[in-house]
């Protein structure tokens, strides 16, 4: 497969030590609605359950996800299950820790798009992960991101992830329609299914 990671994606497994590709046995990867799991699975020629799995979360966890994360208002309104990428060896089964994501940039999630930027409650543009304001200290930390220690604003962060402001901003918007679509699809009696046989706390940065 074509990678197109971004350069600053590219250098921040080297210079970190790890990229938010990877994770902890106790953390998620990104969550996933129905159209992330079909595009992928129609450009990847992959099965659902080859990269796909889930995580069932309480009725209050679910409301809460949604109360903290208003582009997902109505993923849980069926059933508290978060679609959410599958993990071995620790990291994402699409990331090659030589080249990076092995998804073309249509292709991949589009939460994994629009990380470590996400939109909260108040209406702004705020970052998943904390700023600890040095390369040195981000490398001590579980979760930094060097994108985000290298710029200061969203302007330059989008830069940085090969898009604009108004590219974020309209990123946000699919991911919200998406989800409205996946409500609609997981409803009792749509009939569809997705495709299986079978977050973080707010920084003090907003933009």
């Amino acid at each position: 497969m074509e990678t197109s990671s971004h350069p600053v994606c590219a250098r921040c497994p080297r210079v970190l030590g790890t990229s938010c590709c990877e994770v902890r046995e106790d953390e998620k990867l990104a969550t996933l609605t129905l159209a992330d799991v079909e595009r992928i699975a129609r450009h990847a020629a992959r099965s659902a359950e080859i990269f796909c799995e889930d995580e069932w979360l309480s009725e209050l966890e679910a409301q809460r996800y949604e109360a903290r994360r208003p582009l997902y208002e109505g993923y849980f309104r069926h059933q508290p299950r978060r679609l959410t990428l599958r993990r071995k060896d620790g990291a994402c089964v699409f990331l090659d820790r030589a080249r990076g994501c092995t998804l073309g940039p249509e292709v991949r999630p589009t939460a994994c798009r629009l990380y470590p930027l996400e939109l909260w409650p108040d209406g702004v543009w705020s970052l998943q992960v904390e700023r600890h304001g040095s390369v040195e200290a981000a490398r001590t930390a579980p979760g930094s991101c060097l994108a985000v220690e290298e710029a200061s604003e969203l302007e330059p962060l989008a830069n940085a992830l090969g898009m604009t402001r108004a590219q974020v901003e309209a990123l946000g918007e699919q991911l919200r329609e998406e989800v409205k679509r996946h409500a609609r699809d997981t409803a009792p009696g749509a009939g569809r299914t997705d495709g299986r046989r079978g977050g973080g706390r707010r920084s003090g940065t907003s933009y």
